[in-house]
């Protein structure tokens, strides 16, 4: 049985990076991009055309996205890292074909497999949502040289569970015990 343990102290840089990489990757992320390069674009195209206000407006719709927003995201990491304790302390994570074992400060948790809705790949992390704004964030540099072990679990575990209903399973257990009172019964 595989399994990987290692320990995660969440930095604001990293909670920066995640929540970049998740704000950039949605589709109102990439629309934002969008308008904002295409304020840029209609603002040194027709610039000579444009009076004061109107360049003022696209200048400013154009780094809404690039440089604003980005801010904003580092500023609420920072803010989030500094206010949050269960980011600020460690975590512990232990990985098995059972599901994700999460303790910090004497207190438990236990996340199953079907639980796990997505995960997304970045060049130094691997993050894994339980819904579309709540994921666990594994940093490379934090496994302790398990990074590819994590990988490997999270990719069997999720390939066998993609298709799993965790209702399937209560109703089979349901039946199972209905046919046993029958049995009983006879």
């Amino acid at each position: 049985m595989k399994e990987a343990e290692f320990d995660i102290r969440l930095t604001a840089a990293e909670l920066y990076v995640f929540s970049m990489h998740h704000t950039y990757s949605a589709i109102s992320g990439i629309a934002g991009l969008v308008i904002s390069f295409g304020s840029l674009a209609i603002c040194a195209i027709r610039y000579k055309y444009l009076d004061k206000t109107t360049i003022m407006a696209l200048i400013i719709i154009g780094l809404l996205f690039t440089v604003v927003q980005p801010f904003m995201l580092y500023w609420k990491a920072k803010v989030q890292v500094k206010r949050n304790e269960s980011i600020n302390n460690v975590l512990h994570y232990r990985l098995s074909e059972e599901g994700i074992e999460i303790s910090q400060d004497g207190q438990q948790a236990f996340v199953k497999w079907y639980e796990v809705r997505k995960k997304k790949l970045a060049r130094n992390a691997m993050y894994l949502y339980m819904s579309p704004v709540r994921a666990f964030i594994f940093p490379k540099s934090q496994c302790g040289g398990q990074f590819d072990t994590a990988l490997a679990i999270v990719n069997d575990m999720m390939d066998k569970y993609k298709d799993y209903e965790p209702e399937e399973e209560d109703n089979i257990k349901e039946e199972e015990s209905v046919s046993g009172a029958d049995r009983k019964e006879d």
